[in-house]
């Protein structure tokens, strides 16, 4: 009796094989790269896909490049004759997205997470839908100001907060300056 309601809780281990048999492979060719792109700015093509790898060159802006392949943030790409790999963010596709010729892509990363634990994606940090123009040529929002002005509060206020939530006054010194040859680096 134990038995027949096992087996109607989960799905059974021959159908859930069969099933990741057939959808593995299907799940890889979902996966597409555009073929050609262009530089939106001057970029470090790097040697490996990390921040502090070694740069192989700097490439210009609107420079036509081609697209290789894909780990995380990072593209690699054959830029005139150089191969290397820079941040997705510095690229721009411009031709249609085409099929990677690799059927079990979707298995072999599923695969190398459950032998290794690791996806084999390499993690960065990016801050999406910014760029340096949005910081060099600011643009005034006086819609956003209006909302900033209504979340202030009057010095009264911000003390009985403060006597609420019991936070003390503390005196604090201002850290040094730093010095003129380093930067602003310490």
């Amino acid at each position: 009796m134990k038995m027949i309601e096992t087996k109607r809780k989960g799905m059974p281990l021959w159908l859930t094989l069969i099933l990741f048999t057939v959808v593995c492979p299907l799940h890889g060719q979902e996966k597409a790269e555009p073929k050609s792109a262009s530089l939106v700015r001057d970029t470090e093509l790097k040697h490996k896909p990390f921040s502090d790898a070694a740069t192989v060159a700097t490439l210009p802006r609107a420079l036509d490049i081609r697209v290789l392949s894909r780990q995380s943030s990072w593209l690699q790409i054959k830029a005139e004759d150089k191969n290397g790999w820079v941040k997705m963010f510095s690229v721009r596709f411009s031709g249609p997205a085409e099929t990677t010729s690799d059927t079990f892509a979707g298995t072999k990363e599923l695969f190398n997470l459950i032998t290794t634990g690791s996806s084999g994606s390499t993690v960065t940090t990016a801050s999406r839908g910014l760029d340096e123009n949005r910081f060099s040529e600011p643009m005034p929002d006086p819609a956003a100001f209006t909302v900033m002005q209504q979340l202030t509060v009057s010095r009264s206020q911000a003390r009985a907060f403060a006597r609420e939530q019991s936070l003390q006054k503390r005196q604090k010194d201002y850290l040094p300056a730093s010095a003129p040859d380093s930067g602003g680096k310490s």
